[in-house]
């Protein structure tokens, strides 16, 4: 028996970054996340080519369309429904045909991807980018049976774990490039032998300091300000002493109530990864639980933060406990973050109302040594009385009101990196973000 030729499977080419590149990839995803948050940096040009691209598959329609009609006039039992199926192809015809020339175009450097409007490609050609996204691994595509069309149809989609790390960074990036909240606290802060820059300046002290602390410009400075004839006395040593810092343990509660549905859960979930993303590159000592609750908290896996829904009522007391519990064992700072847009209407404890088993929790908190920063999405008095009432009996609490859910990740972001003493202006012109 002959051994068969040894042959080098050729590597597929035709993939969806291979025709847009990474860069574009990651926006269009990030798009169809967050379709509001994207601006557009192409020119009106591109514009012009998508719709050139559309009104030449429309010219060809027309050329067929006497024999599409001859057709479908043949089966006379589709007479009531006629002209909403030939309706149907030509859209099908155009838009199919339209994305195959967009391709070849790009394939051949007629277009360049950079160029073209990623608002008007996820509305011209959804279903095609979806398709495409899914076989880069970074969407997970439900179809559901159609009974009209007699097959199954695209329905929704979910994001993977590749695709929310994506995303996570793109919403991060955002962020960073425009900050412009004030600061609350999040950390303690002592004297020590830490990493953070500190204006902290003493004396030199053989017993407390070693020399890596010294500081040679105000040492050098400190001399020349003596005006002795002695070059160097040790009591014009100067000391730059860094500050340390307690880690953090921080949990993030979503409210994934009915209420919660549109811009003020999309805020939600963006402030939880640019949060987690936050602590993963640049506070690694610090750690994050992201629970979602409704009428009972959940807390979620990794990769399944872009997989919540919004359903069910809102139990604060229940959420505060649940997060209390994961706090109870870790060291350092313990922050809870309630985020919600409404009062609580149900109870884990029969024996209290809903707004009595929030303040039951919020009193809990404290007792355990875990601050409660509760940030409200809407300004409704009755919320309002609520919050500051659970903030009255926690002693250790902040309420704070986010009137656009889009600037909830700034806000996450600015005071959290504020208040360890991370310097954005720094990073950036160091080129680390």
């Amino acid at each position: 028996m002959e051994k068969p030729p040894c042959r080098f499977e050729s590597q597929e080419t035709d993939g969806f970054s291979s025709y847009f590149g990474q860069d574009v990839l990651e926006d269009l995803l990030y798009s169809m996340f967050n379709p509001e948050g994207m601006e557009d940096s192409a020119q009106n040009l591109s514009d012009d080519d998508l719709d050139r691209l559309i009104e030449e598959q429309m010219a060809k329609w027309e050329e067929i369309r006497d024999d599409v009609e001859q057709k479908l006039s043949v089966n006379k039992q589709n007479w009531m429904y006629r002209d909403w199926l030939e309706e149907k192809m030509k859209r099908d015809f155009i838009r199919r045909n339209a994305w195959q020339e967009l391709l070849e175009a790009i394939k051949q450097g007629k277009l360049d991807p950079k160029s073209l409007s990623l608002n008007k490609l996820t509305q011209m050609f959804p279903s095609e980018i979806a398709k495409g996204l899914e076989k880069e691994g970074y969407l997970e595509l439900r179809n559901f049976w159609d009974s009209q069309r007699g097959g199954y149809t695209l329905g929704w989609f979910d994001f993977t774990a590749a695709g929310e790390r994506v995303i996570a960074k793109k919403v991060l990036n955002e962020v960073l490039e425009n900050m412009v909240l004030p600061c609350i606290d999040y950390g303690e802060e002592q004297r020590g032998f830490g990493v953070n820059p500190s204006d902290t300046i003493m004396e030199y002290d053989e017993f407390l300091h070693h020399y890596d602390l010294v500081d040679v410009y105000e040492t050098l400075l400190n001399a020349s300000l003596r005006r002795s004839a002695n070059i160097f006395d040790p009591n014009d040593i100067k000391v730059r002493v860094p500050s340390s810092r307690y880690s953090a343990s921080n949990v993030i509660l979503i409210d994934s109530s009915n209420s919660m549905y549109g811009p003020k859960f999309r805020g939600a979930i963006m402030a939880s990864l640019a949060f987690k993303k936050l602590l993963e590159d640049y506070f690694r000592d610090d750690e994050l639980f992201v629970v979602a609750y409704d009428d009972e908290p959940v807390l979620v896996r990794e990769g399944e933060i872009l997989r919540l829904r919004p359903q069910g009522n809102t139990d604060i007391g229940s959420a505060i406990d649940f997060a209390v519990d994961l706090l109870r064992r870790c060291e350092g700072n313990r922050n809870i973050f309630l985020i919600t847009d409404g009062e609580p209407t149900s109870s884990c404890n029969a024996e209290l109302n809903p707004e009595e088993n929030a303040y039951r929790a919020a009193r809990r908190a404290a007792m355990e040594d875990v601050n409660l920063n509760i940030i409200l999405l809407d300004q409704k008095p009755e919320l309002r009385a609520i919050a500051d009432n659970m903030a009255r009996v926690n002693g250790r609490s902040t309420v704070t009101y986010v009137g656009d859910p889009q600037r909830l990740k700034d806000f996450f972001v600015r005071n959290y990196m504020t208040s360890k003493g991370l310097n954005v202006r720094r990073l950036t012109r160091r080129g680390l973000i």
